[in-house]
């Protein structure tokens, strides 16, 4: 009877062993949530491993969990070590940062080789998506392979209660700041020079381009989508503002057409994220002042059409817009934005010009 037990064991083992070389070598967990701010927004707080602990899921565990930060906090070479009685010791370093899109750290837990944490940022409709994964190679140790069949599931709440705590820090951040901004949205007639010539025919249709980043200055705005003067006004108050920016900071603002991206339409209020390009992009990084800040211009495809009439009757494009996605089966990415061609103060409403822009995978 021992000998038969035995020799069952010995199979099962065998078997097990084998089943374990068939599974998985590698590790891979992700998670995504969208967060109601700007990539800078986002891309801030990853990027700062002084506020790692502001949203991980980790420090909330072990709250006598021991931390030690070394270079600097933010940026490639970035580095904060652990140690704890529950949670185990280890480090992470950053190894990547491309600022406002994307940031990749190297894990160290000591007892096994090196996984990765990457962060991918895209700017959507209504804010930012970004997706956390964690990829590992796990080797060819058996009893590693079976532990790597769980790891989605114990990582992954982790992450879901990460993500969770970083869009209320976040949101939290970008509505006090949006606040801020429209507190005082500037007045006036829109400011002179800010309308540079760019491609415009309402003749065409819509139509695929591709698109590179640019450096731009921004800040956010509001105003009754229904009324055309709110509407100018509004636009024309966060240009104002930009330029007075750039000015303060020695910027120089041309090269292209300004531009607003919406943020959102909620009970007939257009609200939005006013853009002027940057000649050049700047060497150092210039602090936010009054809701006015840096970032990037949208990389990447996107359908274009031309409109001619007032901003109110915008609505009819972007429906020439959708409609073209859906009978030519492109994926829409949640982005839209909008880029001035004329001014209304030197244009009559029925003849400006707007290129119309979705953004498309």
């Amino acid at each position: 009877m021992v000998r038969k037990i035995a020799i069952g064991f010995g199979v099962l083992i065998v078997l097990l062993i084998g089943v374990a070389f068939v599974l998985p070598s590698t590790i891979h967990v992700e998670r995504s949530a969208v967060i109601k701010a700007s990539p800078e927004e986002v891309f801030s707080v990853i990027n700062d491993l002084t506020r790692f602990n502001e949203w991980s899921a980790w420090a909330e565990m072990d709250p006598n969990m021991k931390y030690t930060l070394d270079g600097a906090p933010t940026g490639v070479g970035a580095k904060m070590s652990w140690s704890s009685d529950k949670m185990g010791s280890g480090s992470q370093v950053i190894i990547e940062s491309e600022p406002f899109k994307r940031i990749k750290t190297k894990l160290d837990f000591g007892s096994s080789g090196p996984a990765f944490a990457t962060f991918t940022l895209d700017a959507v409709e209504g804010g930012t998506r970004i997706v956390w994964s964690l990829d590992s190679e796990i080797g060819m140790n058996p009893v590693e392979r079976f532990v790597g069949l769980m790891m989605d599931s114990w990582v992954g709440k982790d992450y879901e209660r990460g993500l969770e705590k970083l869009k209320l820090l976040v949101e939290s951040a970008s509505d006090a700041a949006t606040r801020e901004a429209l507190a005082d949205p500037g007045t006036g007639a829109l400011p002179p020079d800010v309308y540079t010539p760019v491609a415009a025919d309402p003749s065409k249709g819509p139509e695929v381009v591709t698109l590179e980043a640019r450096s731009v200055v921004k800040t956010r705005g509001s105003a009754p989508a229904a009324d055309d003067a709110a509407l100018s006004g509004a636009l024309g108050g966060a240009f104002q503002k930009i330029l007075t920016f750039a000015e303060a900071n020695a910027l120089e603002v041309g090269g292209a057409a300004p531009t607003a991206v919406t943020i959102s339409h909620e009970n007939g209020i257009w609200t939005f994220e006013a853009a002027m390009p940057l000649v050049a992009k700047p060497v150092s990084v210039t602090t936010e002042a009054e809701g006015v800040e840096i970032g990037e211009s949208y990389a990447g495809k996107a359908v274009k059409v031309t409109h001619k009439g007032p901003y109110s009757t915008l609505k009819s494009s972007y429906e020439r817009l959708h409609a073209f996605t859906k009978e030519n089966k492109l994926k829409e990415k949640g982005l839209a934005w909008e880029e001035y061609v004329g001014d209304p103060a030197e244009t009559g409403d029925d003849a400006l010009l707007t290129n119309v822009y979705l953004a498309i995978e």
